[in-house]
């Protein structure tokens, strides 16, 4: 089972065509597919039908998953069971112009990330997680699809990636807190002023 998360327009075709790839080497894996505005996620779900997926809804609270090839989640509030759930997360907004997405969630829950090449709004994150070895740049969707086959044949590298994504995200948590500690150290003196010595 793997993850397309946030996604958008024109993303979900290259995840799907990337899923087609996906499916020759792993016949009984699952996309699970999860737009960045669930008002989209009819037309998704159709679009995924037209690929010739069966294809069921989150918010039709299906009893089994078995025989579907996508899972459209869409319904709010789910996003960290999904990713919890699977074995390779690929964060979208990134195989389109839009900038990325969080990638913390899914390297925190232990899952190897997958992003496209237009992370601007998350360089920094993405660039230290592929050095990290926690996740993984691929350029265009045949590069995604042969990165979640490879991922799905090796449980081993998935633990390694998944486990160095665990500790990236720990090693980097209370950040929030020292940049406040060093904005007080900054300000503090610059505010207290010496009482004046009496005359």
């Amino acid at each position: 089972m793997w993850i397309a998360a946030s996604t958008h327009d024109g993303e979900e075709q290259q995840v799907l065509q990337a899923f087609d790839e996906v499916l020759e080497a792993v016949p009984d894996s699952l996309l699970v597919l999860v737009p960045r505005h669930p008002e989209r996620s009819q037309s998704v779900a159709a679009l995924a039908r037209r690929f010739g997926h069966v294809t069921v809804m989150r918010s039709e609270s299906p009893s089994t998953c078995a025989g579907a090839g996508v899972f459209i989640g869409d319904t709010m509030g789910e996003l960290p069971l999904f990713y919890a759930a699977s074995d390779v997360a690929f964060v979208g907004g990134s195989l389109v112009p839009e900038g990325g997405h969080n990638m913390l969630e899914p390297a925190a829950l232990g899952i190897p990330v997958l992003f496209g090449p237009h992370v601007h709004d998350v360089a920094e994150i993405s660039e230290r997680l592929a050095e990290a070895g926690a996740g993984r740049r691929v350029a265009d969707k045949r590069a995604l699809a042969s990165a979640v086959v490879e991922y799905l044949h090796d449980a081993n590298l998935r633990h390694v990636a998944g486990q160095r994504g665990r500790e990236f995200v720990e090693q980097n948590r209370g950040a929030l807190g020292l940049v406040m500690a060093l904005i007080d150290q900054l300000i503090t003196p610059a505010t207290a002023q010496p009482a004046e010595s009496p005359s």
